[in-house]
Parts: C-alpha cells; structure tokens; sequence
C-alpha cells in the first residue's frame, strides 16, 4: 500500500541565502521534498553578489523550475540577507537554512508537523546542526571539523537545556511576522554572531524557542586558517554586539565575566604559537581555541 501523503493547512517558505556555495543540489532535494507534503512551499534562493571567478551554478539555478532565484548586485551580508529574503516571501512561516546545510528526508515534513501541534506559538523552532560521523581525510579541513562536531553538534535535549543559548541560525523556522518586528541586526559588516544577539532578544519577550529534532548535516567546512580568521572577525563583532546589548550571553562571555583574569593570562600564550598548533594538528586540542579566543577578547577591550 503506497504512504498517504500528508496534508497540511499553512504555507511555507524556505529561504536560503547563499554566497560563493553551489546549492544546485540542495534546491533540488528541497523541490523533492516538497513534492511529498500535501501543502503549498516556495523555495527562495538568493545569490548574494557572488564575484564571477566560478559559475557558482548560476547557469542551471536560473533555469531550474520550481526555485525563485534572485541575484543580487550589491552584497548585504548574512543578516540583512536575511531580513529582506523575509519580506520577500509570501507565505507567513519561513525556513530559513544556509547554503552549505543537507536536510534529512524528512526535513520539510518534519517542520510542517511541528507548526500543526504549536500553531498559538510565537514561533521560532530551531532543528539542529551535525557533522559526518568522521573527519575528512584532508587535514586542512580538520579544526573545522572537530569543532563542529564537538561544540555546535548538540542534542534536542542538549539545547533544550541552553534555551536561548542554543539557537542556531543554520536552520530554524520563525513566522514571517515575527522576523520582520524584529529583524537581525544589520548595522555591522563581517562574520559572526548576528544570530547570537538575534536569538536572545527573546528572553525578555513572550516569545518562545522550541528546540525540534529536525537536523542538517553542514557540508561547507573551511579550510584551518580560513576557519581561524573567521573565528578572530566573530570575536571583534562579539566585542561590538556586547556594547550594544548588555545582556548578551555567550560560553566566552560567561566565562570571561566569571574570571575576568583569564583573558590577561591568555595574552601571556603567543598568538602564533596557538594558531600554528590548531593549524597543523590533526586532532586538535579545543582549549588551545578557547584559548585563542580569550586572548582575542582580551584584545578588544
């Protein structure tokens, strides 16, 4: 007997921004997935000012049925990306998911299931973030990794736990409504937790983050020191987003305010000595990075 196809009575809208990332596959398994939900789903990608040194899939995005495919000509970056895709779309919940995520088969279905048993929320449902089972067998590629799977890759009981902590912005859902009251924060330039402060306005709002099974794998790992500049950019904006917000929380932060000594001490270990140790090791050790970046936070006070 063939599997009935589930039918649901909202509207959904998956916008994935992307830059310099191929997602010729992902929007095809997400048109696949579509297929299988007895709902309407607009698929959104937007291309955001990509330099032309590679095709970036371009050629078959701009052909392929089914995807509403934007390039942009000015770059906005990762959070007013974000907010514009939200006004653009047209249907009232969204997903919104980076390019270099792999949903499970269930992806779509699974977040339609969760907005018909909350549908009173205020709804923001994040899904989770994993990694390969096993690193990739060029080294160049393993700080990236081990991190990954040691520090973002968490269980559903995990972030239920961090609460607001816990957010993560690779893959959630929100109502379009809610995004556009409070969008992310856009007024900054470079890498890093826009999503951070996005995710703990909540706390003071009657606004709850359900924390849902609902996984993708994150395929786009960047090589050792690639990795590390990006991780350096994301303490300076950490640094600018903490002044701007005071209740802002972060595992650094906490840990900064609890022994405030500690960047000091850090800034005694050479900066070089720590990024040629993650650069070079196969299997890193990740307090070499804590470390590393409590001297980074050090730096910018």
């Amino acid at each position: 007997m063939a599997k009935a196809v589930p039918t649901f009575t909202f509207m959904l809208s998956i916008c994935i921004p992307t830059y310099r990332y191929d997602v010729r596959a992902l929007a095809t398994e997400l048109l696949r997935q579509a297929t299988a939900v007895k709902g309407p789903v607009e698929i959104l990608v937007y291309d955001d000012a990509s330099p032309n040194d590679e095709d970036w899939g371009r050629s078959e995005l701009r052909r392929l049925a089914g995807i509403r495919y934007v390039e942009l000509k000015t770059n906005l970056g990762r959070a007013a990306i974000r907010n514009k895709m939200a006004r653009d779309a047209q249907y009232d919940h969204l997903v919104m998911m980076d390019a270099d995520g792999w949903p499970n088969p269930d992806f779509v279905s699974r977040y339609f299931e969760e907005v018909e048993r909350k549908p009173q929320l205020p709804l923001i449902v994040t899904g989770g973030r994993t990694y390969a089972p096993t690193p990739p067998p060029d080294h160049r590629y393993h700080l990236h990794w081990w991190y990954g799977s040691q520090r973002e890759s968490k269980t559903v009981a995990r972030r239920k736990a961090d609460g607001a902590l816990g957010f993560q912005s690779n893959n959630f859902m929100v109502s379009k409504a809610l995004l556009l009251r409070h969008p992310f924060p856009d007024n900054f330039e470079g890498y890093g937790h826009e999503d951070t402060v996005w995710g703990q306005q909540f706390v003071a709002e009657d606004v709850t983050i359900c924390h849902y099974d609902n996984p993708v794998v994150h395929l786009g790992l960047e090589p050792n020191d690639v990795f590390l500049r990006k991780q350096e950019q994301a303490i300076f904006n950490l640094r600018l987003l903490k002044n701007e917000s005071p209740h802002l929380r972060t595992r650094l932060i906490d840990l900064a305010d609890k022994l405030p000594f500690l960047p000091a001490i850090a800034r005694m270990a050479p900066e070089r000595t720590l990024m040629d140790y993650l650069i070079t090791r196969e299997r890193p050790n990740l307090y070499a990075l804590d470390l590393l970046k409590l001297r980074w936070w050090g730096k910018t006070e």
